[in-house]
């Protein structure tokens, strides 16, 4: 629902068309102006072509979640509605803006009360001697009108969107941009769109992949090796050219295990490396995570969960892969999971992931999702100073001692991590293997030694639960009745719920495993009602606190499986 300080809208078309680049200018443009925005996409599993959606919403107060009831519903051809129909709705303030059609208008569409628009697009253009490739400039020019923005900001946009083209790109699709702010009509709308802000410095506009990146560049790390993978591809992307700014390396590889074997190479070498992923990749890097964990290497995986299993639904988002990552692969072995929950908290989760995986040599798993890896934000200045930095423990054994790889002195120092000899260090030299081995690496089948072994490499989590104690994040009242506990994506919307509830609390775990249990059950102490909300069949963080003993069989498990992410009304409809 429209206020003065908040808009929501809905860009439809298909490929070619360039709704996604007209919304990304759109977002670009509100982040110039001071305000806050959020945009997400909708696309099929196609590799190219097909209907898309962009859905924006714009404000003056950060954004939790893209809105579901539009203000203003842009599409180039009626036909292209159809397949988004649950995933948005109208209301009688609602407006519409739609090329010129002979086919009959969607009953969805029918259904709002505010103007419609028809623009002939091809016309426009053809009068104007423009290509037709620039029609989503000019929608992008009728658009910054009709919210009222100036065309200075607009021409500043284009020059930058189109800044690496010729000259003549450039003023082509100035001229676009120029047609569809000065020629035609402006649009009365019964809403007014938010204004720019005063006195607020220009803001960034990142995707959660983007962030992860950069983020994890600023950590520390050095070596990349993926295999692009949807919802992930762009932390591919994103690191190409981030990693040779700062004397780094990418290889993209043939698959995601040859990737890991990568990663796992590279930071034996004393590098700090990390790959990203999505849950079919995931499950091709098990074996490897297991490699990790026996000999002690470092590394940060990033997961950008996908409704799933199989190849299920690659462009949709789903919360399915905490079982995976808490428990997946054979044997026991250590791992830590942290979770973001919005772009901007992407930052400190890959400072953690960087300092437990270097500081405690293990694997790290940071579980994103596609809601927040692919949607764009704008975001305030993130400031990383006082983020932690981790420092891999490296031995520089002297002249004749016997280098012990896997000292179980360490474990009687209580966090269990052992100095590493980073490869042509004198005296350095070790067996390493995924096999268990003795203190120096030597292969070894000795039940009594592999229990030992194993309680040397667990103390490291129970060393990371001491420092991790705190990540972790609690809205509301500290009185309210009744508490929700939500993770990653999830969390934004039900922080909108609770913003307006003050009978509700809500508990957000920014590292899920090892849990910060203690944290929560100080959090939940003298609660009435308790209600887990995720987005998966299961109720996988359900049924893992329950295991923990965390909360009892009283509490609430609430969601559904991902496809489309979690709405406000049906948090409205779980909670009352």
């Amino acid at each position: 629902m429209n206020t003065e300080h908040e808009i929501h809208l809905a860009l439809i078309g298909s490929g070619g068309d360039g709704v996604m680049a007209t919304a990304a200018m759109l977002i670009r443009t509100a982040a110039r102006i001071g305000l806050y925005g959020m945009m997400t996409q909708s696309y099929g599993p196609q590799i190219r072509g097909g209907e898309s959606a962009a859905h924006v919403t714009i404000g003056r107060e950060p954004i939790g979640v893209v809105g579901r009831t539009k203000d203003l519903v842009v599409c180039f051809r009626f036909a292209d509605v159809a397949r988004f129909v649950r995933e948005l709705d109208v209301t009688t303030h609602s407006a519409i803006l739609h090329g010129q059609e002979t086919q009959p208008m969607p009953e969805l569409l029918q259904a709002a009360g505010g103007p419609k628009v028809a623009i002939d697009f091809g016309a426009l253009l053809e009068r104007a001697g423009l290509p037709e490739l620039t029609k989503n400039v000019l929608l992008y020019g009728v658009l910054l009108r009709t919210l009222g923005w100036d065309l200075a900001i607009g021409q500043a946009c284009v020059e930058e969107v189109f800044g690496h083209k010729s000259s003549g790109v450039i003023s082509t699709n100035l001229r676009a941009l120029e047609l569809g702010y000065r020629e035609l009509e402006a649009i009365t709308l019964p809403w007014r769109a938010p204004r720019p802000a005063e006195h607020t410095a220009p803001r960034s506009v990142l995707s959660g992949n983007e962030a992860c990146a950069r983020a994890a560049v600023a950590a520390g790390c050095r070596f990349y090796a993926g295999y692009p993978i949807t919802p992930s591809s762009e932390v591919l992307e994103e690191m190409t050219d981030l990693l040779p700014t700062v004397g780094g390396r990418l290889v993209q590889a043939e698959d995601e295990m040859a990737a890991l074997g990568m990663v796992i190479g590279a930071s034996y070498g004393g590098v700090p490396a990390m790959t990203a992923t999505s849950g079919p990749g995931l499950s091709l890097m098990s074996e490897l995570l297991g490699l990790s964990s026996m000999a002690e290497i470092p590394l940060v995986i990033v997961n950008c969960q996908r409704a799933g299993p199989s190849t299920g639904i690659p462009s949709q988002t789903e919360q399915s892969d905490l079982w995976h990552a808490v428990y997946g692969g054979h044997g026991d072995f250590p791992r830590v999971v942290l979770a973001p929950t919005d772009v901007t908290h992407c930052y400190p989760t890959m400072f953690r992931a960087f300092y437990c995986a270097e500081t405690y040599q293990l694997p790290v798993l940071v579980l994103s999702d596609a809601s927040i890896a692919q949607r764009s934000e704008i975001i305030d200045p993130v400031s990383t100073d006082a983020l932690p930095r981790g420092t891999r423990r490296t031995a520089q054994p002297a002249p004749g001692e016997s280098f012990l790889r896997f000292n179980l002195q360490d474990l009687e120092c209580a966090d269990g991590v052992s100095a590493c000899a980073i490869p042509g260090t004198p005296g350095g030299m070790h067996s390493i293997a995924g096999i268990e081995h003795t203190e120096r690496g030597t292969p070894s089948s000795d039940g009594a030694l592999h229990q030992t072994m194993s309680r040397k490499r667990f103390a490291k989590l129970a060393a990371v639960a001491k420092v991790s104690a705190a990540w972790c994040s609690s809205y509301g009242r500290t009185t309210a009745p009744r508490a929700v506990i939500a993770w990653g994506s999830s969390a934004g919307v039900v922080r909108q719920y609770v913003a307006t509830h003050p009978d509700t609390a809500l508990f957000v775990p920014e590292i899920l495993h090892p849990f910060p249990i203690d944290a929560l059950r100080a959090f939940l102490h003298g609660r009435q009602q308790v209600s887990v909300v995720e987005m998966n069949y299961q109720g996988q963080l359900h049924h893992h606190l329950r295991a923990l003993g965390a909360i009892d069989t009283s509490a609430r498990r609430l969601g559904r499986a991902g496809g489309l992410p979690f709405q406000l009304r049906e948090v409205e409809e779980w909670l009352g």
